[in-house]
């Protein structure tokens, strides 16, 4: 893969390999990190994928050391009100409660997510001294993985920002800070003060940890209600007609050819609320479904100045889908789960609101022939091939897309 993570035979790495490591990392235009420096970084990485390898959330804590209130770091990822401002024990409770969501909700699938293989690489992208000698680090990290229950496919996330804060104590380096866009923290965090109206930074260890447990039996829920959804309804004898098909294979073409990059004819919107509407409305757009301009639903892209809101927006593109009846795409919102083919398009929910969406590129089936996951593409963020079932988002809806009227 062109952007996959590199073996690295430096010593920073061989420093930081766990005996039990199912994987390798390396960091990339690091040229102004000291050898200790990135092995703080690294063992941060090991540790988190390997936790991911287990489905056991390793104990973090011995990273992580009180630092000063760094305003820069704030300035440049915090958009809302979740980023800490607190010190290092509170970071790594963060950390500790954010892994073990993501575990509890990949154990909750039913499905053997442990992963068997990563390969990660950090592109360094700015270090910052600060004025206290703390050292600001940004990166962008590119991952594949493989994991257990499709152990011949490789799995992507590329295009993941992270923000570090290093400090030095004692000749050793330790983490005070780290955030990560479109990760279980932010998602964390932000689900703490829209549900709660209160600031995370106030909550303690247990607190958090009682959150991580909340929301793994809300995401139990979800996958439970949706299963029944995927024994229970199986008659499409009913649904809409299409004049003119689908053609599957061109729409993950272009998935899999844009899902880690942006194609430069269309504008992005990653920093506008996300890409991910406007990517999976490409991926329809290149299988031959035309735009649509007549009538009341319309989905159609000619410029940011120029546009309709289905193109973009989630929810927008729900109504559309849902609606429209004449000229255009012709679709069935809600469609029976385990129904789901190569192209479908599936919705995802954070309470009560759509806010993603991403395209089904694999059916995943087991050794009887039946269905049991979907690997999909997306943007915001980039992910190929990568298992829907291991998502943070677990309230997710397939949409049928049928072909096009006209």
């Amino acid at each position: 893969m062109e952007n996959g993570a590199q073996e690295d035979s430096g010593e920073a790495r061989e420093a930081v390999v766990l005996e039990e490591s199912r994987g390798t990392g390396v960091i990339t235009g690091g040229e102004a990190l000291s050898l200790h420096q990135k092995e703080t970084l690294l063992a941060f990485m090991d540790m988190y994928y390997e936790s991911l390898a287990n489905l056991e959330a390793e104990d973090c804590s011995e990273l992580f050391i009180e630092g000063d209130s760094h305003g820069e770091l704030r300035a440049q990822v915090d958009g809302t009100s979740w980023t800490s401002e607190k010190d290092g024990s509170f970071q790594a409770a963060v950390h500790q409660a954010a892994w073990k969501l993501i575990i509890g909700v990949r154990k909750a699938s039913g499905l053997d997510l442990r992963l068997l293989s990563y390969s990660y690489r950090l592109d360094c992208l700015n270090v910052t001294e600060m004025e206290d000698g703390c050292v600001q680090v940004e990166v962008m990290e590119y991952t594949d993985m493989r994991f257990a229950h499709t152990p011949e496919i490789d799995s992507s996330v590329t295009g993941l920002r992270h923000f570090f804060v290093l400090k030095q104590q004692e000749g050793k380096w330790y983490l005070t800070r780290h955030l990560a866009y479109d990760s279980a923290y932010s998602h964390f965090l932000r689900r703490e003060n829209s549900d709660r109206g209160r600031e995370a930074e106030s909550m303690s260890w247990e607190e958090m940890e009682n959150l991580a447990d909340e929301l793994i039996q809300e995401a139990a829920d979800q996958i439970r209600q949706r299963r029944l959804q995927w024994e229970s309804e199986n008659d499409q004898s009913e649904q809409a007609r299409a004049e003119h098909a689908y053609d599957r294979e061109a729409a993950v073409a272009y998935a899999r050819e844009w899902a880690e990059e942006r194609n430069p004819q269309w504008q992005s919107y990653d920093s506008l609320g996300g890409n991910c509407m406007n990517f999976v409305s490409q991926c329809l757009f290149a299988s031959g479904i035309p735009m649509d301009r007549s009538g009341n639903a319309r989905w159609y892209w000619f410029s940011d100045a120029n546009r309709a809101p289905a193109w973009t927006g989630v929810d927008s593109f729900r109504d559309y889908a849902d609606s429209n009846t004449g000229y255009g795409l012709s679709a069935r919102i809600g469609a029976a789960f385990g129904t789901g083919e190569e192209g479908d398009v599936i919705l995802m929910c954070d309470d009560g609101d759509y806010n993603h969406a991403v395209i089904i590129s694999q059916v995943v089936q087991d050794e009887t022939g039946e269905t049991i996951d979907y690997l999909i593409c997306s943007n915001t963020g980039n992910y190929r091939d990568f298992p829907v079932s291991a998502y943070m988002y677990t309230d997710q809806e397939l949409v049928k897309i049928l072909g096009w009227n006209g």
